[in-house]
């Protein structure tokens, strides 16, 4: 029993190693250029990482239920492999056919993970007995991946200012000391062999498609909650927009693209300072005035960026750190609030399914925009259209009926 629990130790340690060696894309900082340099227009980044978020979507579900029913252990393994995979054939790849095959990789790898990684440390600290320590190992875990993020942010910017593709090539180094660390992770729960393999997805499948459609009636019928949600599906949606804008406006601006690297790690070091502030908002702004801050906060960098380009205009974007600090949490919060505890997971992915599908069916558009007309004036479009929306979030939210802004007893008791 004492050698069992000391390898189960070992993996709290390597947890936090193996986030922070995990998360080290070098290449973030310079990944539109190397599009650029291989021949993909803003047209085809935008289709592309419109097909990346579907392909996300599509495969969170199944591969959840692989960590459930085969192994946390074994789902981490998978997904860390896979990312490695990706970044080999990214690395190899010079063509939009390529990039997207490397893009559904990763969606893989990632949806393996997303969710195995957490639930492996909870089922770990369950069994020493510590699961009240949960919380605090797991800020700490993501304190450091934060700071290996910003670090290889500014490492990658280094890199790619002599050569994109090296920059590619040494982010696969991450991944493969990550799938070292998680061959040593000891796995907690292991699926319950009595039942038959088939008999145990099927009835995995059909729990899982019971509480998605109970979920998803609960959303539908609450009008409030799905305002929540089309707010922070519309507020994540928009940023990504952003995104993919960022190093062509840093290229033009004239900075150097060593220091894009520096200005990725600015933008994650002031996302975790804003975060901070995050419960004040929430006491003190109510819907309308919280959603004006944010979709303010939203759409003025765009039209700053599109009026001054300077080497430094990059600090404009940092309005869109403090909303990606948070939308999140507080309004995450709100929907918490209102909804039933069975529910309350499910109902939050509602949330990333909105962001990704909003992005997936707009990206196209802005695609094209991009593609034939200037960088201010695409700059420009994306502030009037996060306003355009905001107009009508507002307008939907004053025909809400008043009794859904009132908590229900039931829910209460059900928190």
């Amino acid at each position: 029993m004492l050698a069992i629990m000391k390898k189960l130790e070992r993996n709290l340690w390597r947890y936090k190693l193996y986030l922070a060696i995990l998360h080290t894309p070098l290449f973030l900082p310079i990944l539109t250029l190397f599009w650029q340099e291989n021949g993909l227009d803003l047209f085809d980044i935008y289709v592309l990482q419109g097909l990346f978020a579907v392909a996300v979507v599509f495969l969170e579900v199944p591969t959840g239920m692989i960590a459930d029913r085969i192994g946390k252990r074994i789902s981490l393994l998978l997904g860390t492999a896979t990312l490695c995979f990706g970044m080999v054939v990214y690395a190899l790849g010079s063509s939009f056919a390529v990039f997207l095959m490397a893009e559904i990789i990763f969606a893989l790898g990632i949806a393996l993970i997303s969710g195995a990684d957490s639930a492996l440390l909870y089922d770990t600290l369950h069994a020493l007995g510590r699961q009240d320590e949960y919380a605090a190992i797991e800020g700490r875990a993501r304190s450091w991946q934060m700071l290996s993020f910003a670090l290889s942010n500014i490492l990658g910017g280094i890199v790619g200012s002599y050569d994109y593709r090296a920059a590619i090539w040494l982010s696969t180094l991450g991944p493969l000391i990550a799938l070292w660390l998680a061959l040593g992770f000891v796995e907690v729960q292991t699926a319950d062999k009595k039942k038959a393999p088939e008999s145990s997805w099927k009835a995995a499948w059909a729990s899982y498609l019971g509480l998605l459609k109970d979920a998803w009636k609960f959303v539908r019928k609450h009008q409030l909650v799905r305002w929540y949600i089309l707010v922070l599906s519309v507020l994540t949606g928009t940023g990504t927009w952003l995104l993919w804008l960022m190093q062509p406006y840093m290229k033009a601006s004239k900075l150097p693209i060593w220091a894009f690297g520096i200005a990725f790690a600015i933008f994650n070091f002031s996302a975790a300072f804003f975060s901070r502030f995050a419960g004040k908002l929430q006491v003190y702004l109510k819907d309308r005035s919280l959603a004006a801050l944010l979709f303010g906060l939203q759409s003025l960098p765009l039209f700053l960026m599109a009026w001054i380009f300077h080497p430094l205009g990059f600090l404009f974007i940092l309005g869109g750190q403090a909303v990606r600090a948070w939308a999140r949490p507080i309004i995450s919060q709100q929907i918490l609030a209102y909804t039933y505890r069975d529910k309350r997971a499910t109902v939050l992915s509602f949330t990333s399914l909105g962001s990704r599908l909003f992005f997936a069916v707009t990206s196209p558009f802005i695609g094209l925009i991009s593609k034939n007309t200037s960088l201010a004036f695409t700059l420009n479009t994306q502030g009037f259209l996060v306003i355009a929306c905001f107009v009508v979030l507002i307008a939907i939210h004053k025909f809400i009926p008043l009794k859904y802004f009132r908590l229900k007893s039931s829910v209460e008791i059900h928190q």
